[in-house]
């Protein structure tokens, strides 16, 4: 029998509305799970989430979220670049109709809900770009659906989960940039659908088995760069869509498989700073789409394959720092019309640079052998940088033919003979650096050299030119061209005779003084003279101009610090002692009992002392080029990142040498900028003992009433007077902060609790290079390279500043990562 119409309606109209009852509360736990993340975030600078997520609208119209038309539940959750600070609550896991959650570049710290897991219809995830820490949940292998996966540049610790494989879906997984160890979980490689893998960055250890990437047909990437992975290189022959390989910073060794050739598809190779050995395969000749080929600094040797050179496509070859030989083809430059940058130093190559390389148009960088004179043909060339290297030879004259140039490096070389007039017609060249060579003669003075400072010429021995770049003034017809006349070198002979007699007679004068005078003798000899030389007051006195002002170089706590000369030409430091001043007779006391004995390439060099009963002096080798202090905070001074970096490279190595080095531990206590002292040739020595304490071979930490220089003082120094070798590292930290930002610990912007080391710390969080010195940034390409370097240093500075003094980083430690950084830094620079 027919059920009646009016039933049906009314059955019709009950079950809709019980459909509806069903619907509500899930929207509902949806808009629940939302406004618990509201409320879980702390800081919303745009206040998108403040204004807009609010019970008055409809979640499906909230910023940041889009519903599904069929299910009316939120499918997408997308917060990305927001700048929101916060944590990801567990509610979050009971939007399960969600495909998409990405909230990338933001500031959410904490971990990672496991409840995440429960989001099974998952696809898009992406954390990265954020503060995360703590493991990597392993209930996440359960997001079954789960497509791409990125969790990089944040601070997840412990291993890769194993059961990410589980995945069988999965595109994506970039985990870079993390702090993740332990070994990578095979498993992984046999996820055929990945196309990407992005692992570099991290911590992870161990090796890869030879066929562990034999499942991966459709892999088009991957990074596994800057870990410690070590093994020989699994086969790669099946990789057959690969267009990126990035191994560069590990420990693999073996030769390079020439399967290689069958990566036809590859675009950038990266395999430096590993150890691999053995010849270079013809086969990287198939690779006709390669752009990128780094393999440098591995140990590589024979000669390079020629079908290299054919590549037409090639934009960087850096094969630096192996032991290749033989000579570069003559036409090279014929076939390489994209080529940018060729890098072959530290190799036992032969030959120079071919002519022809003045084909190659484009090309920005060459670094080796001589410079050819034919290099002017790269009239379009805008930027050239051939610093760091051992070229040798003169500057071409047809440099002045390169009209484009803004830019040009020459530093750090062996250069030599006179700077080119021709550089004068550069009228676009903005940066030029010719210091740390072999230049002489006069610096032109026409065109863009109007505008160059000083530093662009320094450590340039006979140089001559205005007295604003910091040379002497050229003499007459120039100083290469003076004639030697038969006057001159009858001066000469007669200034040598009279320089003999006067050593004999001082000598036959000493003898008579010695035996009429042993008691003086005695009292010298309370300081061992080994190699110091026996200077009177009197010869101080005349070699300073009787202390005249012009020769003062500075004053200290408890004297001041004198040039002089000699009499026999010797330039010389005198430190004298202020005997008025409390604290001086025993600062004297502890600087000759340190200097005394130690000796070390970056500590400074005692000549003699001078102690009469009512002066006191020391006498010191002297540095032309004056202390760290002038270099960082004068207008008229500039360093380059390498040499900050050689600098705190010197120190640590002698704070290394007084901490571990001598047969007692010495403490210098008073660590700053006034206190290195750079010589000739830029090497930092660090000065001033007149604090320092040692410590017994059964002593860690002493107590002393004595303070030192404020702001660069270890807390514990301030507030118990306890000092140790963690001290000077505490000290140390502080100095390299200030080095790389050029804002001392006193400055007038730290206030309260903002610190030097409270701004460093939070720029790491936002961009180092907004806190650096502004003359590191002059050369914009090599931003990349100085930021990754810079942040680097600054989180090492962060740990020899820890509040608890065994919490600091030892100074061994300081030395060898200091030194690591440099050189991956100077391989990025001539490899970039």
């Amino acid at each position: 029998m027919a059920a009646p119409k009016s039933f049906l309606i009314m059955l019709y109209f009950v079950c809709g509305f019980s459909i509806a009852l069903a619907a509500t509360p899930n929207i509902t736990m949806d808009q629940s799970a939302l406004l618990s993340l509201k409320a879980h975030i702390s800081f919303d600078p745009q206040n998108h989430l403040t204004n807009n997520w609010t019970t008055n609208t409809s979640v499906c119209n909230w910023v940041g979220v889009i519903c599904g038309s069929r299910h009316y539940r939120v499918m997408v959750l997308n917060l990305s670049f927001m700048g929101l600070v916060g944590i990801i609550p567990p509610h979050i896991g009971n939007l399960s109709f969600l495909v998409s959650l990405s909230i990338q570049n933001n500031s959410f710290h904490g971990s990672i809900p496991i409840e995440l897991s429960h989001l099974t219809r998952l696809k898009f995830f992406h954390f990265g770009y954020n503060e995360f820490n703590g493991a990597i949940p392993s209930q996440m292998g359960s997001l079954t659906k789960l497509r791409k996966l990125f969790l990089h540049n944040n601070n997840f610790l412990g291993t890769i989960p194993p059961s990410l494989s589980n995945i069988s879906s999965l595109q994506i997984i970039s985990l870079g940039y993390n702090q993740l160890s332990g070994t990578i979980p095979s498993s992984i490689f046999k996820i055929s659908s990945l196309q990407e893998i992005y692992l570099g960055s991290n911590m992870l250890y161990g090796g890869l088995s030879t066929h562990m990437f034999d499942r991966l047909p459709n892999l088009q990437y991957l990074s596994l760069s800057n870990n410690q992975l070590s093994s020989e290189l699994p086969k790669i022959g099946n990789l057959t869509m690969l267009t990126e390989l990035d191994l560069r910073d590990n420990n693999f060794e073996g030769r390079l498989d020439p399967e290689i050739g069958n990566l036809t598809m590859l675009k950038e190779l990266h395999l430096t700073d590993n150890n691999f050995e053995g010849l270079i395969p013809n086969q990287i000749g198939n690779l006709k789409d390669l752009e990128v080929l780094r393999i440098g600094g591995n140990a590589f040797f024979g000669t390079i394959p020629f079908g290299i050179f054919n590549i037409s496509t090639i934009r960087v070859i850096s094969m630096a720092v192996n032991n290749l030989s033989g000579h570069l083809p003559s036409n090279m430059g014929l076939f390489l019309p994209k080529l940018q940058q060729l890098i072959l130093w530290g190799n036992k190559l032969s030959g120079a640079i071919p002519n022809s390389i003045s084909n190659a148009s484009q090309l920005a960088i060459i670094d080796i052998g001589d410079i050819p004179k034919t290099i002017g043909g790269l009239k379009d060339l805008t930027n050239l940088s051939l610093a760091i290297n051992r070229l040798e030879g003169s500057i071409p004259v047809s440099f002045g033919e390169m009209v484009s140039l803004e830019f040009l490096d020459l530093s750090d070389n062996i250069l030599s003979g006179e700077i080119p007039k021709s550089l004068e017609g550069l009228h676009y060249l903005k940066y030029l650096n010719l210091s740390f060579n072999k230049l002489q003669g006069e610096i032109p003075t026409r065109g863009p050299f109007l505008n160059f400072s000083a530093a662009a010429f320094m450590s340039n021995k006979a140089l001559c030119g205005a007295t604003r770049l910091n040379v002497p003034p050229c003499e007459e017809g120039g100083p290469h061209k003076k004639k030697t006349t038969w006057p001159n070198m009858l001066r000469y002979v007669l200034l040598a005779i009279g320089f003999i007699m006067l050593t004999l007679t001082l000598a036959f004068a000493w003898k008579r003084w010695k035996k009429r005078n042993p008691k003086s003798l005695a009292q010298a000899d309370l300081y061992p003279l080994v190699t110091w030389r026996r200077i009177s007051h009197q010869q101080l006195v005349q070699a300073m101009n009787g202390f005249s002002s012009n020769n003062l170089l500075g004053e200290g706590s408890f004297g001041s610090v004198y040039h002089g000369t000699l009499s026999d030409g010797m330039n010389i430091a005198v430190k004298i002692m202020n005997m008025q001043v409390k604290g001086a007779f025993k600062s004297f006391d502890v600087e000759c009992e340190v200097l005394r004995n130690i000796r070390h390439r970056n500590l400074v060099k005692i000549i003699s002392i001078c102690n009469d009963i009512d002066f006191k002096a020391l006498v010191l080798e002297y540095m032309p080029n004056g202390n760290l202090e002038i270099w960082l905070h004068s207008q008229d001074h500039y360093l380059n990142m390498l040499q900050r970096l050689n600098i705190m490279i010197d120190i640590a190595s002698a704070l290394e040498y007084l901490h571990h080095g001598y047969s007692t531990t010495i403490i210098h206590c008073d660590l700053k900028p006034s206190n290195v002292l750079l010589d000739e040739e830029m090497v930092a020595h660090v000065a001033d003992f007149g604090m320092a304490k040692l410590l017994g071979d059964r002593d860690s930490m002493m107590q002393t009433m004595t303070l030192a220089t404020f702001g660069y003082m270890a807390p514990e120094y301030g507030s118990e007077g306890v000092v140790s070798t963690r001290g000077d590292v505490y000290s140390y930290g502080i100095l390299l902060m200030e080095t790389f930002t050029r804002k001392k610990p006193t400055d007038g912007m730290f206030i309260g609790e903002m610190t030097l080391k409270h701004w460093v710390d939070e720029s790491l969080l936002t961009s180092i290079l907004d806190i650096v010195d502004a003359n590191l940034l002059r050369n914009e390409k090599e931003h990349a390279a100085m930021e990754d370097c810079i942040s680097s240093v600054m989180r090492l500075a962060l740990d020899c500043c820890a509040e608890s003094p065994t919490q600091r980083i030892d100074i061994k430690n300081v030395s060898a990562t200091l030194k690591k950084l440099k050189s991956k830094l100077v391989l990025h620079i001539r490899t970039s």
